[in-house]
């Protein structure tokens, strides 16, 4: 049976997630930590973009939000990105609106989905869909 994590404790999770790549659509990988506590969220990840047409690129992103208490764990927030393109060398940053699920599987398990909506990681917008796994405390 699933149980929610509550909403409003200090819980401390290892996510990994990607998106593969449709249509010409970038691959993206990421792996960071996510943290809940008093009703609000935060993330701080190492994401690498692999896209056919405009090579690899390597950043950061740091995104909080509030937590939507429910059976599952459900957050909004906003991110931003600051990373380096190797085809080219160029620095750039990005930000984001993003919602996303966290379910609990089972003790320690969780699977998660997120949707966010990139501005300035590319010349125009990036809609993604992620989903990953969540590791945490038993």
């Amino acid at each position: 049976m699933l149980q929610a994590m509550p909403a409003y404790a200090e819980i401390s999770m290892l996510q990994i997630a990607q998106r593969k790549n449709s249509e010409g659509d970038p691959r993206i990988t990421s792996i960071g930590a996510f943290t809940t506590q008093a009703g609000t969220a935060a993330h701080f990840d190492l994401v690498q973009y692999k896209d056919e047409e405009k090579g690899e690129a390597w950043s950061f992103e740091f995104g909080g939000g509030y937590l939507i208490p429910t059976q599952v764990t459900l957050y909004a927030g906003v991110g931003v990105v600051a990373g380096y393109r190797r085809k080219g060398g160029d620095f750039f940053g990005a930000y984001y609106p993003e919602l996303g699920i966290l379910v609990p599987v089972s003790q320690g398990i969780g699977l998660s989905a997120t949707t966010k909506r990139y501005n300035k990681l590319y010349k125009e917008t990036e809609n993604v869909i992620m989903f990953g796994v969540v590791l945490t405390e038993k």
